[in-house]
């Protein structure tokens, strides 16, 4: 199954639009949510508890479940230790298939959608890292 994550910053339609690129690829189960800058990911928790082996959590960009690529190579390692693939839309990443993992190992990091310039910026704007 493929499970959709979506999250926005307080945007009804960067949500819907989220869904929309999910069903698009087969996303069945979506979970979503609206936060702030500083706020948990309790959907994204939820979406992780519900995945079985097998399934794939589909993501619209990397940047929605973590703001640097450690943190991204953290949850795609947490999901690997359930069976869980994920699979990221704007890049060719895709834990699930051997071609996707193959990619992400040969790939720099910064092909995970966020790049170190970015992450820089969130640093100073925001006064910390998140991950």
């Amino acid at each position: 199954m493929i499970v959709g994550y979506c999250r926005a910053l307080k945007s009804t339609a960067s949500l819907e639009t989220q869904q929309r690129h999910l069903a698009a690829i087969g996303a069945q189960q979506f979970f979503c949510e609206k936060m702030g800058i500083f706020g948990s990911k309790p959907q994204l928790e939820q979406a992780i508890e519900f995945s079985r082996s097998g399934d794939v959590i589909a993501i619209t960009e990397s940047y929605r479940v973590a703001h640097s690529a450690r943190g991204v190579l953290a949850l795609i390692e947490r999901l690997g230790r359930k069976g869980v693939g994920l699979r990221i839309l704007s890049t060719p990443v895709d834990t699930s298939t051997t071609t996707g993992r193959m990619i992400l190992g040969s790939v720099p990091l910064w092909s995970l959608g966020i790049s170190p310039l970015g992450s820089a910026l969130r640093h100073l704007a925001f006064g910390r890292w998140h991950g």
